[in-house]
């Protein structure tokens, strides 16, 4: 098995915004969805994401080509597996475009993963990638909210997120990108602010729900910009460790931009759906 390192794959922070443009791209696949449906038809095109998740899948062999011996984990291999197929379960019967979602946060969480590696490893680095596609899928379900042709959903996050989770314990499974043999110990300032960014992020996500059609008050946001800097202000104390330091970095950059959202439909013609 190997392990990469800052020192050897220096260029994984470059995958933040490479994430951030895919999430970009999912919100506007759906003139693609109605492009096949015109082309192949409803009951065909609703093979597409199930085609979409076998050439994901098929990719793994070429990911770990070439990296020495793999040490497997049947257990997160099995629990991926489960993931993936909840992740197909839950999506609504109705929009059968939307299994989409599981190949295209199960690839994220491979990018995320892959970013995080340079610094954070172990048990860490696999709960940070989850946690990080999740709030990817909260963008994209925010970004989806002020599209038009799109409507904000709770049941499409939950989608996401345990897609993102498959893909970080398939990547685990299969020992790869398992990062630097480094402590990850969050100190008690750290800890609690990036609770408490959680917590506003949660606030924010329930509360627009109540608000589709109208646009949502500004404030809704400012719970993520307090704690989001507190968090960035522990993450750059003495106290926090490299990793640490740089997972609760990333948090917040990853989260404060959840606040614009609410501004949005005030300053600019558009409506939350």
């Amino acid at each position: 098995m190997t392990t990469d390192s800052p020192r050897t794959v220096p260029a994984g922070r470059h995958l933040y915004p490479a994430a951030a443009l895919l999430v970009v791209l999912y919100v506007n696949t759906f003139e693609i969805w109605g492009m096949l449906v015109g082309f192949l038809g409803g009951e065909r095109a609703g093979l597409v994401p199930f085609a979409a998740l076998l050439g994901a899948l098929g990719c793994v062999p070429w990911l770990v080509r070439g990296r020495g011996r793999i040490g497997l984990r049947p257990g997160a291999l099995i629990a991926a597996a489960a993931l993936i197929a909840f992740g197909l379960l839950i999506t609504d019967p109705a929009f059968p475009a939307k299994r989409i979602h599981v190949p295209q946060y199960l690839l994220l969480a491979l990018v995320l993963r892959r970013a995080l590696s340079d610094h954070v490893g172990g048990g860490a680095l696999t709960g940070t990638a989850v946690l990080f596609t999740l709030l990817f899928g909260i963008h994209d379900e925010m970004l989806q909210g002020l599209h038009p042709n799109r409507t904000y959903g709770l049941r499409d996050m939950a989608v996401n997120g345990v897609s993102g989770a498959a893909g970080a314990l398939l990547a685990a499974g299969i020992g790869l990108w398992t990062g630097p043999a480094v402590p990850f110990r969050p100190d008690r300032r750290t800890g609690a602010a990036a609770a408490a960014l959680a917590c506003a992020v949660l606030f924010l996500v329930l509360h627009l729900v109540d608000h589709r059609g109208t646009p949502p008050p500004v404030w809704l946001g400012l719970p993520v910009v307090a704690t989001g800097l507190a968090l960035l202000a522990a993450g750059r104390a003495a106290a926090a460790s490299p990793a640490v330091r740089h997972a609760a970095t990333a948090f917040a950059w990853i989260t404060l931009p959840l606040a614009l959202y609410p501004v949005m439909p005030h300053v600019a013609p558009l409506v939350f759906n």
